[in-house]
């Protein structure tokens, strides 16, 4: 590593570090730790890691109604920048899908930057993979499905296109859900922008994204890193995207469903939604029953549901 390439690191290495005490401070750990589960689940699922003396964490969420064949998966990443650990604040998302879907969910957590850069978190995602293929006799890994929110949006659709292609040999990947993604690092943060936004992500913070998962600019036009170059021809048969009407990261991602639609093959179903007036993450954590943000979070867990309920209905 080079004295420069050192310097950055430790100058984001303390941004993080900042960023990760005010969440504590801020009780939003704890508010994660709160968020409902309506599934049977089994917590703290250990599954190994191709590095030695480590291993993946995950919660895997069941259907209230047991099944004596193997069932169809969903793996889902959550939301972190690539820098926050924010493992378990998907639980309401997985226990849903799990109950209203009638399909296996594994919510897998991943390794976060700057301390481990990419392609770490993706192989963690690979891993996982490989795991979930090994597990036949549990799961149908002819019908594994991703899905992800924010960076863990980006895993997932870097999951459905690059490594689809890598593992296809070993498992079937029929759909990918992605939602509120991060998929292009090689634009300028300072470009990203909305006519109305809610609470947006400050050009800083999206840098500091970008800085600490992939600190090397020259590979932010890897697929494998901004999955919105990926050739349409690698996207599985369902790609669902949705976005929030106030987040920045709206164009990049609706760029990407009118890159797909023009692109294709007529073998792909592209999938949008647009969850107007509110703000990126804002269905993470405990929200007040009734409120206007309880009512955008229902709809967007709907909206996953209805794509994973027809990619599944066979």
């Amino acid at each position: 590593m080079s004295l420069g390439s050192l310097l950055r690191y430790i100058y984001n290495k303390a941004l993080v570090s900042l960023v990760r005490t005010v969440l504590v401070v801020t009780g939003r750990y704890k508010r994660i730790a709160r968020v409902p589960r309506v599934s049977r689940y089994e917590s703290g699922v250990k599954i190994p890691s191709r590095d030695k003396g480590r291993s993946i964490v995950a919660d895997i969420y069941y259907p209230n109604t047991a099944s004596d064949a193997p069932l169809p998966i969903l793996v889902n990443w959550h939301g972190s920048g690539f820098i926050v650990p924010l493992f378990g604040s998907d639980a309401l998302y997985c226990s849903r899908i799990a109950r209203d879907v009638g399909i296996v969910v594994v919510d897998a957590d991943y390794r976060k930057a700057p301390e481990n850069p990419f392609p770490g978190p993706l192989n963690d995602v690979e891993d996982v993979l490989l795991w979930v293929a090994s597990q036949r006799e549990r799961f149908d890994s002819t019908r594994i499905a991703v899905s992800g929110f924010s960076a863990g949006g980006n895993l997932a659709l870097v999951a459905a296109t690059t490594l689809r292609k890598k593992l296809a040999d070993v498992i079937t990947i029929p759909a990918v859900v992605a939602l509120y993604p991060l998929i292009d690092l090689a634009v300028a943060p300072e470009t990203k922008k909305v006519p109305e936004p809610v609470t947006p992500f400050p050009p800083w913070r999206l840098r500091l994204f970008n800085d600490c998962y992939a600190p090397d600019p020259s590979i932010r036009t890897d697929p494998a890193v901004s999955p919105c170059f990926a050739d349409p021809a690698d996207f599985p048969g369902t790609v669902a995207l949705a976005t929030c009407g106030g987040d920045v990261l709206r164009p990049e991602v609706q760029k990407l469903g009118e890159k797909l639609k023009r692109d294709n093959d007529g073998e792909r179903a592209v999938v949008e939604y647009i969850c107007e007036g509110v703000r990126h993450g804002f269905d993470n954590g405990v929200i007040v029953d009734g409120s206007f943000e309880d009512k955008r979070r229902d709809e967007l867990y709907n909206f996953a549901t209805n794509v994973l309920k027809d990619v599944f209905k066979s």
